[in-house]
């Protein structure tokens, strides 16, 4: 799920790299500071899993340390915000991206979810550009949903190609998990995505296009984009 706004975390981060001399020394450390690394220290199940599938451990350091922009992706063990599985929110003044994943989660649902929104916030440009568009009444609410709502598909459509050969498992195993599971049975045309969506699981996927609508009618208001 996308999100913009501001962490604690980061609205610190702003102070501090606005008032030191040294801000990229500065950036950099906190992004080592809140790497992959990091999430495998704070969710030792999830990263024990990580570790018996080295090939997923090797496409996560990559995807997750590969340029988005401007913009770098850093790891919060906050729980989400707008969302009951996992987010990641993006920080335009900072160039930073925040991932969470709830610690409700099963550990292989916690990799899913980590690598859907490594794969979302690579989008950045994208959702930056259609939010740009909406601020200045160039896409209606709905379009905008649909284009927000059409990014993210996409990511899923990636992960479905890939995540069950890097992460393979059998199917008593699938039946354990819920994101996994559900990414199996994802179709293979957005239209159809999301008829499914409603069926499957209406009430998670219905509150992501209210906020979406929330976040067109913030842009709308304000009439600039960041």
């Amino acid at each position: 799920m996308i999100r913009t706004g501001r962490s604690f975390l980061c609205g610190y981060l702003l102070i501090v790299l606005a008032t030191d001399g040294c801000a990229t020394h500065r950036r950099d450390a906190f992004l080592k500071l809140h790497s992959l690394d990091r999430f495998i220290a704070d969710r030792p199940q999830a990263g024990s899993l990580l570790q018996q599938y080295p090939a997923l451990e090797q496409w996560l350091h990559t995807e997750w340390n590969r340029p988005i922009g401007d913009y770098r992706i850093y790891w919060s063990d906050e729980k989400p915000a707008a969302s009951s599985t996992a987010e990641h929110a993006s920080l335009p003044q900072a160039h930073l991206i925040v991932i969470r994943v709830s610690k409700t989660l099963a550990p292989v649902d916690q990799l899913f979810a980590l690598s859907y929104e490594t794969c979302n916030a690579q989008e950045r440009s994208g959702f930056d550009a259609v939010c740009a568009q909406a601020a200045v009444g160039k896409v209606t609410r709905q379009d905008f949903v649909n284009e927000i709502d059409f990014r993210e598909y996409a990511a899923i459509l990636r992960l479905k190609k890939c995540f069950p050969k890097l992460l393979p498992l059998s199917s008593n195993e699938v039946a354990n998990t819920t994101l996994y599971c559900k990414l199996l049975e994802v179709p293979d045309e957005f239209r159809e995505y999301q008829a499914w969506s409603i069926r499957t699981h209406s009430a998670n996927y219905l509150h992501a296009q209210e906020l979406y609508g929330r976040e067109y009618d913030l842009l709308v208001k304000k009439g600039s984009y960041p």
